[in-house]
Parts: C-alpha cells; sequence; structure tokens
C-alpha cells in the first residue's frame, strides 16, 4: 500500500469516527420528508449516512454501540418496517453466537460463513420451551403476533411470571416491534433499553425464488440510537426527543455479518400458547379455553390418590374412623 493511500485511509477514517461522534447531538430532523420527495427518490438523509454508505462504519464505534446494547439483559428495537429492527436484533446476539451460547429465536439464525442454520440456534414455536430454558439468548422478532397490546387475551401467567425472573435462569430478552405501545404491557414493563432503528439508501429490488421482483428494497446504511428507558414509564415520541441516547449507531447493511446472520425475507415462527385465549396458529380463529372439571375422589388436603383408595377412605370417614381426623 502506497503512502498515499494510508493517508487517504486514515482520512476517510477520520472522518467517519468524527461523524459518529455527532450522531449524539440532536442534529438535523429528516424524519418527516414529503411524499414528493420520496416518490422521485431524492429525499434528503443526513450527511453522516452519506460517508458512512462511501466508505463504512466505524469497526470501534459497532463494538462499543454493541456492547452497550448487550449490557441491557431486555432490549426492544422499534422502528418502521424495514427499519432495520431484526437486524439490530441479530446484530446484538452474534457474540452469544460465537461463544455457542444457546439462542431460542422466532427468526431463523444463519451462520455466515455457510449460510446454513446456526448450531447455536433453536427455533422459538412454543412458549412451554421456556419453562426449561437456562443460560441463552430468547428473540421475539415482531412480538406484535406473539404479545400484541391489543389483543383481547393476555399472556399466560406461567409466561409473565417467567418474564419477570429471566435473571434467575441468566435468559436475556430481545424483541422487536413497530412500535412501542403495541407490545404486550408485561413485556414493556421489564424492558430496560430501546433501540430506534432507521434504514436509509435503499438498493436495488430483489428477486425471490419463483422468479418475482420484490418492491420491498433493502436498505443500505441503518442508524440505531438506544435509550434508557428505565425513567419512563411509557416510550412516546416525545419522550424520545428530549432523552439523551446512550448509544448511537451507524452501520452499513451489505456485506456485513449482520446482513449474512439471517434472512430479511424469511418469514417469522408462529409461538403457540402465548395466550390463555389465544387465536389459533393454523386458522386464526379463537382458540377454547379449557377449564378444570374437578377431581373426583380428590378432596383438599388429601394426597392425589387413585378413586378406589377414595372410595374406601371416605366411608371410614363417614362411620367415625380414626382416619376422620386426617
Amino acid at each position: 500500500m502506497s503512502r498515499h493511500t494510508k493517508s487517504l485511509s486514515k482520512s476517510t477514517a477520520r472522518i467517519a469516527d468524527a461523524t459518529e461522534r455527532l450522531g449524539s447531538g440532536p442534529g438535523r430532523n429528516t424524519a418527516h420528508i414529503p411524499a414528493k420527495e420520496i416518490a422521485k427518490g431524492t429525499e434528503k438523509y443526513p450527511l453522516r449516512a452519506k460517508v458512512i454508505l462511501w466508505i463504512g462504519g466505524s469497526k470501534s464505534n459497532s463494538m462499543l454501540s454493541t456492547n452497550i446494547r448487550r449490557s441491557f439483559p431486555i432490549m426492544g428495537y422499534v422502528g418502521p418496517n424495514g427499519g432495520g429492527k431484526s437486524a439490530a436484533m441479530v446484530n446484538d446476539t452474534l457474540p452469544s453466537l460465537d461463544r455457542g451460547r444457546t439462542v431460542l429465536s422466532t427468526v431463523k439464525l444463519l451462520d455466515w460463513r455457510t449460510g446454513l442454520p446456526h448450531p447455536a440456534y433453536v427455533p422459538f414455536t412454543d412458549f412451554d420451551q421456556l419453562l426449561t430454558l437456562e443460560h441463552a439468548d430468547v428473540l421475539m422478532d415482531e412480538v406484535v403476533g406473539i404479545a400484541n397490546s391489543r389483543s383481547a387475551a393476555s399472556l399466560s401467567v406461567v409466561v409473565q411470571n417467567l418474564l419477570v425472573q429471566l435473571r434467575r435462569r441468566d435468559i436475556v430478552l430481545r424483541w422487536t416491534a413497530p412500535n412501542w405501545s403495541r407490545a404486550d404491557k408485561i413485556i414493556r414493563e421489564v424492558t430496560q433499553a430501546v433501540t430506534e432503528c432507521r434504514g436509509m439508501f435503499p438498493g436495488r429490488p430483489q428477486v425471490d425464488e419463483s422468479g418475482q421482483m420484490r418492491l420491498w428494497a433493502p436498505k443500505r446504511v441503518f442508524n440505531f440510537r438506544t435509550y434508557d428507558t428505565v425513567d419512563f414509564e411509557e416510550w412516546t415520541s416525545g419522550k424520545k426527543d428530549s432523552a439523551k441516547a446512550v448509544a448511537v449507531q451507524w452501520l452499513k447493511g451489505p456485506g456485513s455479518r449482520m446482513f449474512a446472520g439471517y434472512d430479511t425475507l424469511d418469514s417469522v415462527n408462529m409461538v403457540a400458547h402465548a395466550a390463555e385465549d389465544g387465536m389459533c396458529s393454523v386458522c386464526g380463529k379463537q382458540m377454547r379455553k379449557e377449564y378444570c372439571k374437578g377431581h373426583q375422589g380428590h378432596e383438599p388436603g388429601l394426597e392425589r390418590i387413585s378413586p378406589e383408595e377414595a372410595d374406601l377412605l371416605l366411608d371410614e370417614h363417614s362411620h367415625g374412623s380414626p382416619l376422620a381426623s386426617v
């Protein structure tokens, strides 16, 4: 490498670091972009986003931001479709996969070297899997379909009890949703931080296996802003504007391990038994709730015994047997 090339490389690296450090400030609000600009493809993005698209993000900044987000054992990722919620969640889970830690996930995790399902990945299909789970990461992608705040049914008591005791089992929980308020209340209450995700610079539309052109073009540059939610009862856009981000990361998606770690077009697993009176994952109809019909031959305070033993015990009890004091 020539001296001129090395100097240029150092200069671009300094520009990237400077623009990413500026990310902690308020900056220019580009959330409300005119529809005409979006239709023409001329919407304006922050200067730092263009720098990231050109030279990529800083490895030191990415590592620092990832470690900060991983320091929150229960993290939520919110943002519009295509904003990079799932990508951010997978990015923060890569260190766990590298260590061989079990990851129970509704989104299929891939080995970035082979493209095959990662050996540490376990499909999350039933909440009963949480009953015996220990020392693992749990990923709930699109939590609206698992624990929706608008659903008439609430999470079962067993699941609620597990969610508030994840620390005892060394379980880390990460979930995504289009909006903070759409997740179930019990999940929002235990969440320690939320990451706002935004994608920029759409790439070329992809072609699926059937040869059809997909209208949703993948984004190439992402901005992840993490906020501590301990001081907030509810997370709203107004509180976001007044809060200071604890971590800001700019990341280029194409060619990264984050993109290679999962298939963004793959479907998300449906989780059964998520609610006490939830919907059937096959037909979508309301599931019938089961009620206890009693246990013949079993009285409160007595151990579970067979019907024959119960009849004998009750018969002796009615004749004044000493067993009456049992």
